[in-house]
């Protein structure tokens, strides 16, 4: 993946220099050290630094062009503008590279993933299903189908969730007839008086 920050124009080319740094410029930085770790490929141009480079990106010299330099930052994934005026947060971020992953794996042949993760996602489906959370399950049953986890085996998990979802509401529907036994009186007690004991 892909991924151009261009920023408006800076001091040095990442804004983190002089005696007063903007905060929003560090968080930035590390971000793009932390992109790199993962293996994108990740470019980062300024207007008093690299305007040059901005020709490479038609889409944002025109938007450049029409919305002026408050504009910037413009963020760019795969050269196309995602975002504009402000940089992403560590969140957004991660949700970019995560949505990227998922749509470039359903593009793609299925994501490899470890054991682990395929073993982790068939538990998040049969919980999602104990839990009755609707949300959770789209989520990962989508993410199953990415990594090429088999319909059998999330079908599996599904069934597990309703097993343990069926045994949790059979032991409360237990506990509630006990209590309700437990107000009722025994059928085989005797009256006072009644000479039956």
């Amino acid at each position: 993946m892909k991924i151009t920050l261009l920023d408006p124009a800076m001091c040095c080319s990442t804004g983190v220099c002089g005696p007063e740094v903007d905060d929003d410029l560090v968080e930035t930085a590390a971000h793009v050290k932390w992109l790199k770790s993962l293996g994108h490929e990740v470019h980062r141009h300024n207007l008093s630094n690299d305007g040059e480079a901005f020709q490479q990106y038609p889409e944002a010299v025109a938007k450049l062009q029409q919305e002026g330099m408050d504009s910037l930052p413009y963020i760019l994934l795969n050269e196309k503008v995602i975002m504009a005026g402000k940089y992403p947060s560590k969140a957004e971020w991660m949700q970019l590279v995560e949505q990227e992953t998922l749509e470039r794996a359903s593009k793609d042949s299925p994501i490899q993933v470890s054991p682990k993760q395929k073993t982790t996602t068939l538990i998040a489906i049969g919980a999602a299903i104990a839990s009755s959370n609707e949300s959770a399950l789209k989520h990962y049953v989508t993410a199953a189908k990415k990594y090429g986890i088999a319909i059998q085996e999330i079908a599996e998990a599904m069934n597990i969730g309703n097993e343990v979802k069926n045994s949790i509401s059979q032991e409360i529907i237990n506990q509630a007839n006990a209590l309700l036994n437990e107000m009722q009186p025994a059928s085989n007690a005797c009256a006072p008086g009644s000479g039956c004991c």
